[in-house]
């Protein structure tokens, strides 16, 4: 029922939105998430109405369009100030991603590094992540992101880093051997990729 209309949820956040007590906001930012996953235009419009009434009020704003970013809603990028990424005006000038080594046993870990230049004039806001498509059981891929850097930046910035990542089984993620694609996002925008190849101990 509240998933199609969450209306009654947000009328009870909206009396919460400033509580004095973390354990109530972090509670109000979940809350925020969570409708944010069925009906993403009320939470950015909520947003959109709360931003810079108070500064724990934005704390879970931010915090309650979590999901938003990471899917890189172009609405969601712009209330949190991160800077557009066009055709015409590309955010990044060269990027590259690399992985040592290439190719590696499940259990084993790898190395990733990236390089990129970010576009010349204005200061900018920018979140690098990396992201991995795994291959399921079904030998399909699925894409999960891993964030590297959130931050402003001056513009003509050269930025790189690098990223150990462990391939060991988790109780939440299972590896299968096969060719998993990695990729580097700008501002949820994929910049450059390459591969590797995961095999069976």
């Amino acid at each position: 029922m509240f998933k199609e209309d969450p209306t009654p949820v947000l009328s009870i956040l909206e009396l919460l939105k400033a509580d004095p007590s973390l354990y109530v906001r972090k509670s109000v930012a979940n809350n925020l998430n969570d409708i944010a996953k069925d009906n993403p235009a009320l939470v950015l419009k909520t947003g959109q109405r709360w931003i810079g009434t108070h500064s724990d009020t934005d704390w879970i704003i931010r915090q309650g369009c979590r999901t938003l970013v990471r899917r890189a809603i172009p609405e969601a990028m712009k209330l949190f100030g991160y800077a557009i990424s066009t055709e015409e005006v590309p955010l990044t000038t060269s990027a590259s991603i690399s992985v040592q080594p290439s190719t590696l046993m499940i259990g084993d870990s790898c190395e990733i590094q990236y390089n990129l230049d970010i576009r010349e004039g204005e200061t900018l806001h920018v979140r690098i992540e990396y992201g991995i498509y795994f291959i399921k059981a079904n030998g399909k891929p699925t894409r999960k992101l891993f964030l590297l850097s959130d931050k402003t930046v001056p513009g003509g910035s050269h930025l790189t880093g690098t990223r150990r990542h462990s391939w060991a089984d988790l109780t939440t993620r299972r590896h299968y051997p096969g060719q998993h694609k990695i990729v580097l996002l700008v501002n949820g925008i994929e910049v450059a990729e390459t591969l590797l190849v995961l095999e069976t101990p």
